[in-house]
């Protein structure tokens, strides 16, 4: 992740040397959460300890469930009595969001106060384009809960600041008409962060009522739905150019489901509002039976009817006119979201769906040809374990269907939530078990370890499942991204030896050989495997091996092989990020990286 490309002179630049910073407390920016008061503020709780209240405001705690708060009035009341009845939450949500922020400063190499700072300052500076309201609201939690506004700010814009989730959205015609909306979340299931999520419904005087399940402080709208019958969910998209001065996406979505009746309405909201970065954002109508996905981008956007009886939507556009939009390697080179197309084909094609049709579609693991995807290399299945929600909206309006967990979430339970708060959840599907190898796998992946830590700690799995062909495939797919020649080859051809039939597993397999100067065992291995479902990056990753194996023996070969990733280079315009990101990789085989 580099937010918005940020190098860390421009970072430097604009914390310390920005003239809105003269005028504030710059170390109240530079620190997270800062310091912390005791507000005036108390709530009542009722006597079985289920339900507080303060004002108009209440909050259900039923066991086992995350709050569900009912907050009423202008924007900062609603604030305020955000802050007050959550004020537990909040202050445990805070070690989780500091622990998210140090991992982000490591990833970009910056002292986690300069980075806390960017991260302050750009939230304040999306936040300058907000209705006023938004503001009083984020104020208002300030001043119920104790928090400082500026950490508050920054986690409610988190999202827009970072931009580094990744989803699923799926639109399913229903009996009657109706149509069914779902959404998997994908992001860091990190533990802490995971268990800080809250279902909110926000009565704004002179607004539409609005109902939305994001973490604590998250004031915007990932996921959510009116009582005019919009629903919204989104997938990031990575673009070529994000821009820091476009509107806040999360909040956009807030403001069309205060504002807004129906689609053309919400057309209307995002005509005037160019956006931060790239979405692909899906809108259903209960009222009307409609649905649509629109594309959004820094420049323009464009909408695609629901026309079937499914549409759904990855992290990429579907539009030829938004595909130039598109940063144009690291998404479509790598193929995670084709990974998620190709089992999605296979999903059951029917003119009706029911609920558990869309809980079926978001638990996709088992592609068309038969393999798990969620063991089976790096392949990436609609149901992955960087998700922690599953919601599918109740087409009558009453409330949703969702599951929840630190990986993998649309396999748990998933539970029956009323729009009446005072009623307990109840038990729609059960959860389908993992392999314990699988949850071990997740507990990795949203650890928010080093590099360093996480090669450790697959390496520690080969241990535990000794015979697994995959666990060792993943070490030696951490070390070979690490350049960690040391760990990467005898993992890499103990995963081929123990699986020949998986053809990434050969893949990595040659690279070793190479690797250990043996570009004729390369050869055979590279040459021998299937590549029919292998995405750009591993069909280069295969060309660039080859045209190095056959330099000195088959000159005529090797130019095939270096015109092969030319091709696909300039198909994907990724040369730029093939000599970053590939190219040190290929070279550290050879002993020149």
């Amino acid at each position: 992740m580099k937010a918005f490309g940020v190098v860390r002179s421009l970072v430097l630049v604009a914390i310390l040397g920005s003239p809105f910073l003269q005028g504030c407390q710059v170390l109240e920016f530079l620190e997270f959460p800062g310091a912390l008061v005791t507000p005036d503020f108390t709530c009542e709780t009722d006597p079985d300890g289920v339900r507080s209240y303060f004002h108009e405001g209440e909050v259900y705690r039923h066991p086992g469930i995350m709050p569900m708060l009912r907050v009423y009035g202008d924007h900062y009341e609603m604030g305020l009595q955000y802050g007050v009845l959550l004020r537990p939450e909040i202050l445990e949500s805070l070690d989780a969001y500091e622990e998210l922020l140090h991992y982000f400063a490591d990833e970009e190499g910056i002292p986690f106060p300069l980075f806390t700072g960017f991260v302050k300052f750009m939230s304040v500076y999306i936040a300058k384009q907000l209705p006023a309201r938004f503001r009083d609201e984020i104020q208002g939690i300030a001043d119920g809960s104790g928090v400082p506004y500026t950490s508050v700010l920054a986690v409610s814009l988190i999202y827009d600041v970072l931009e580094a989730a990744g989803c699923t959205g799926i639109l399913l015609r229903g009996e009657g008409g109706t149509v069914l909306h779902g959404r998997n979340q994908d992001w860091f299931a990190l533990e802490a962060l995971g268990d800080v999520t809250v279902i909110v419904e926000h009565n704004a005087d002179g607004f539409h009522s609005v109902t939305h399940m994001d973490w604590i402080m998250g004031l915007g709208v990932e996921t959510g739905y009116n009582d005019q019958g919009l629903a919204f969910s989104e997938e990031t998209i990575s673009v070529r150019e994000p821009n820091p001065g476009g509107f806040s996406l999360v909040y956009l979505s807030r403001i069309a489901l205060e504002e807004s009746s129906n689609l053309d309405q919400v057309k209307e909201v995002f005509d005037g509002h160019p956006v931060i970065g790239g979405y692909g954002t899906v809108w259903s109508d209960r009222d009307e039976g409609e649905g649509m996905v629109l594309e959004a981008s820094p420049t323009r956007w464009v909408a695609h009817p629901m026309e079937d009886s499914i549409l759904w939507n990855f992290n990429h556009y579907y539009d030829p006119s938004m595909v130039e939009e598109h940063q144009p390697a690291r998404k479509y080179l790598s193929g995670a979201d084709w990974d998620r197309e190709y089992i999605a084909s296979g999903f059951p094609y029917k003119s009706t769906y029911t609920v558990a049709d869309a809980v079926d579609f978001m638990r996709g693991r088992i592609a068309p040809d038969g393999n798990d995807y969620a063991w089976y290399g790096s392949t990436n299945p609609i149901c992955n374990d960087s998700g922690w929600q599953m919601i599918v909206f109740e087409p009558t309006g009453d409330g949703f269907y969702y599951a929840w967990g630190h990986g993998y979430a649309c396999q748990r339970d998933c539970y029956r939530f009323y729009q009446d708060f005072s009623v307990p959840p109840t038990l729609y599907m059960e959860g389908i078990a993992l392999e314990p190898k699988a949850e071990d796998v997740a507990r990795i992946v949203n650890s928010l370890y080093s590099d360093e830590e996480t090669l450790a700690a697959y390496v520690d799995l080969v241990g535990a499942y000794p015979e697994d062909a995959n666990v060792r495939f993943r070490v030696a797919y951490a070390a070979f991204g690490q350049k960690n020649l040391n760990a990467y080859a005898s993992y890499a051809l103990d995963a081929a030896s123990l699986d020949p039939s998986v053809a990434e597993y050969g893949l990595y397999a040659g690279m070793a050989h190479y690797g250990q100067n043996d570009p004729g065992s390369a050869i055979g291995v590279l040459e021998g495997i299937d590549t029919a479902r292998f995405t750009p990056m591993q069909k280069i990753y295969r060309a660039s091996v080859l045209e190095r194996s056959y330099t000195t023996s088959d000159p005529q070969k090797a130019e095939q092989y270096r015109l092969e990733i030319e091709s696909i280079l300039s198909l994907y315009d990724a040369h730029e990020y093939y000599e970053a990101t590939i190219l040190p990789k290929i070279d550290a085989l050879d002993g020149t990286g």
